[in-house]
C-alpha cells in the first residue's frame, strides 16, 4: 500500500506530465492507471483510522463518549453557560457482576448508560462512563432540571434474560459558572458523590435508592 508521500509523488508526476504541451490520452490513461488504486487505498485507509478513532472514544457496552470524549462535550457545555457536573456512582453493581456474570453487569451498565443519556439530552448536555460503574453528566443549570427524575430512572429494574436486576446510585453534583474548571467540579462532585454514599451505609438505606448531593455552587479562586 502506497503511503501519503507516495501517492502524493504520483499526483505531481501526473501533474507535470499531463501539463505537458505533447501530453495524449495515452499517458493520461497510465497516470490513472497508477493514481486512482493509490487514492482509493489512502481513502480506504483513512476511513479506517477514523473508524479507530470513533470506537476508541465511544464505550463499546454504554455507547456513551469515554472520558476524553465525555470532557470536550462538557467543555462545549460549561462555555455556554452555568453548568450542573454530576457524577454517578452505581450501588451494589459488584455483586450483581460476580454473581450473575458480566454479561448481565453489561446489560445494567448498558441500561444505565442509555437513561443517562436520554435523560442529559433532554437536558440539553451529555453523558460519559469514565470507567467502570461510574458515569458523569454535564447539563445547563436551569430552574427546571429534573434531578428526582434521574434518580426514578436509575433506580428502575433492568432486564437480564429471566431476571430482574436492580441497582442504587450515589450521585454527586457540583454547580459552576459558565467557563468554570472542569476538573474542580469534577472533584467537587467526587467528594459529593462519596458523602452520599457514606450516608448512604450509615443510614442503611436500600440499595435501589438513589442518593442525591448537592453543593454550593462553585467559585473560580479571585
Amino acid at each position: 500500500m502506497p503511503s501519503g508521500i507516495e501517492t502524493g509523488a504520483l499526483l505531481d508526476r501526473a501533474r507535470t506530465d499531463l501539463a505537458r504541451p505533447d501530453a495524449s490520452p495515452v499517458d493520461l490513461r497510465r497516470h490513472l492507471t497508477r493514481v486512482v488504486p493509490a487514492v482509493e487505498e489512502l481513502l480506504a485507509e483513512n476511513a479506517a483510522l477514523h473508524g479507530q478513532l470513533a470506537r476508541a472514544r465511544t464505550c463499546p457496552v454504554t455507547h456513551l463518549p469515554t472520558r476524553a470524549a465525555w470532557t470536550e462535550r462538557a467543555g462545549q457545555v460549561l462555555a455556554q453557560g452555568p453548568t450542573v457536573v454530576l457524577l454517578v456512582d452505581l450501588d451494589g453493581f459488584k455483586p450483581v457482576n460476580d454473581r450473575f456474570g458480566h454479561a448481565a453487569g453489561d446489560d445494567v451498565l448498558a441500561a444505565v448508560g442509555a437513561r443517562l443519556a436520554a435523560w442529559s439530552a433532554a437536558a440539553g448536555g451529555t453523558a460519559g462512563r469514565l470507567g467502570g460503574d461510574e458515569f458523569s453528566v454535564a447539563v445547563p443549570d436551569a430552574p427546571g432540571l429534573d434531578l428526582d427524575a434521574l434518580r426514578t430512572l436509575l433506580t428502575r429494574p433492568v432486564r437480564h434474560q429471566d431476571l430482574t436486576l436492580t441497582v442504587g446510585a450515589s450521585i454527586g453534583s457540583a454547580h459552576g459558572p459558565a467557563s468554570a474548571d472542569l476538573s474542580a467540579l469534577l472533584k467537587t462532585a467526587d467528594a459529593a458523590m462519596y458523602q452520599a454514599k457514606g450516608r448512604g451505609r450509615r443510614g442503611r438505606r436500600l440499595a435501589p435508592l438513589a442518593r442525591l448531593a448537592r453543593v454550593l455552587p462553585f467559585r473560580k479562586a479571585a
